[in-house]
């Protein structure tokens, strides 16, 4: 990475059936990312749509949409007019199957790109009859990164990041930036575990990990969901660098420094010494 880079995470609150209000959330993140000299603005896994893994599967096949949909055609359209790439999560269909949960990247020229499908699907929780593997299929075991300005750019799907060959990978293939798109409930999980396992990542690999959050309770299955994430940004020394809270939606923005980058990777001795094997993280992150 030879420049220095902002981009921004854009926290989004509960989702209804109506995709239109988060629509609107996201653009309103976007253009205020712009504004604060933002080239990449990163929502969150299925932003517009609510969370729907504990119920029977159908209700994600039917929302899912095309890569041309209207969800894409809307963030490919604020990507544009703001000057701006978005990253954004959507329920991408797939021909002859259930859809893949998808990280879809809109740059400013209007194109729209895939850059990841959620590798884990998180089984049913305690007591449920369903979890995500009921509702989508299972994206490669592989992880690729996109250049977005300067910078190259890897993207984790929710529980991906709970998988340290995941983060490997994502570094192997370049990445300066591994976005992690966040939603659903971690009711079981320790306080603090999340942001740890961000933190703990980041330094161990020598990338920025910045992730974009739901928040809030949706109600729309007849049962609260609460949304456990947080929309936070580690430096690729392990260091904090900002968070929102809890309910906040304006957008988080993190400066990418190619000189702390390359101060990370040339100190950190993880990042320089943990070398396995392709064949290795690749098996892992099937399981």
């Amino acid at each position: 990475m030879a420049a220095a880079f902002s981009l921004a995470a854009v926290p989004i609150g509960p989702a209804g059936r109506d995709p239109a209000p988060l629509w609107r959330e996201a653009e309103a993140g976007i253009a205020g990312a712009s504004r604060a000299g933002a080239g990449l603005v990163v929502l969150p896994e299925l932003f517009a749509l609510p969370y729907v893994a504990a119920q029977a599967p159908g209700d994600w096949a039917l929302l899912a949409e095309e890569r041309e949909g209207p969800t894409a055609a809307r963030m490919g359209a604020a990507a544009t007019r703001h000057g701006v790439a978005v990253l954004f999560g959507l329920a991408l269909r797939r021909e002859g199957g259930l859809p893949f949960n998808a990280a879809l990247l809109a740059r400013p020229d209007g194109r729209i790109e895939t850059l990841a499908h959620k590798i884990h699907l998180p089984p049913a929780g305690p007591g449920e009859s369903y979890g995500e593997g009921d509702h989508f299929t299972p994206g490669a075991p592989e992880i690729r990164t996109l250049e977005v300005g300067p910078c190259r750019v890897a993207a984790l799907i929710c529980y991906d990041r709970r998988f340290p060959e995941c983060w490997r990978a994502a570094a192997r293939a370049g990445a300066d930036v591994v976005a992690v798109l966040v939603g659903g409930p971690a009711p079981s999980d320790p306080e603090g575990l999340y942001a740890a396992e961000l933190q703990a990542s980041a330094r161990a690999n020598a990338v920025y990990a910045v992730a974009a959050a739901r928040f809030g309770t949706e109600t729309v299955t007849g049962r609260p969901v609460r949304h456990d994430g947080e929309t936070l940004a580690f430096g690729p020394d392990g260091a904090r660098l900002a968070g929102a809270a809890r309910g906040d939606s304006r957008p988080l923005l993190v400066s990418i420094d190619p000189e702390c980058l390359a101060h990370a990777r040339d100190t950190s001795a993880t990042a320089a010494r943990l070398r396995l094997p392709r064949q290795f993280e690749e098996a892992s992150c099937l399981n």
